[in-house]
């Protein structure tokens, strides 16, 4: 697998063949605000290729200091299952530098039906596999309940940090009034 940052151009084409289809409407910035944050130095987009190239999977990080959080992250459909998740998201992680690394999940408790649970145990039960904590910090971002991962690069940090780094990842991407009305955290 080589992992690699993607230009411009192999940004768009993710988004138009891959995030549109991977995550719902509700959670996907617009693109220009993606291309915005990249020439800004606070988005790195890196894929993951196989040997003639094609690409495995994805993943796009919001930088704010020495704190990032993975705003996407997929493998192509027909790669699922094939032990390629792990290992991608354990190299993406450290080509970003990062010393804080915070995913955000759907909360698996604020989920209803019966089958969204599942689905958010699964998403969650993969990044714990991955090595990934649980921070015990729940959020709600944009009127949808999250759980805030880390993926500990040398060692886990304290629910503080965690918060703090979300903030500050957001408060620099978002206008202010927007961050005020859109985002909760009660860690």
């Amino acid at each position: 697998m080589n992992i690699r940052e993607l230009t411009i151009e192999e940004v768009r084409k993710v988004y138009k063949d891959h995030v549109r289809e991977d995550f719902p409407r509700e959670e996907r910035k617009p693109l220009s605000r993606i291309e915005k944050t990249i020439k800004e130095g606070k988005y790195l987009c890196l894929g993951a290729f196989g040997e003639k190239g094609e690409l495995l999977g994805y993943a796009f990080f919001v930088f704010e200091k020495e704190a990032c959080l993975l705003d996407y992250y997929a493998v192509v459909p027909e790669m699922r299952g094939k032990g390629i998740g792990s290992a991608f998201l354990q190299e993406a992680v450290k080509n970003t530098c990062a010393e804080v690394t915070i995913i955000e999940i759907e909360d698996p408790e604020a989920a209803v039906p019966d089958e969204e649970k599942k689905a958010r145990e699964r998403r969650q039960s993969f990044y714990l596999n991955a090595g990934c904590v649980n921070t015990q910090v729940h959020v709600v971002t944009f009127g949808v309940k999250f759980l805030l991962l880390e993926y500990p690069v040398t060692a886990s940090h304290d629910k503080d940090v965690i918060a703090q780094g979300y903030r500050s990842i957001y408060r620099s991407i978002l206008p202010k009034w927007m961050f005020e009305r859109n985002i909760v955290i009660s860690d």
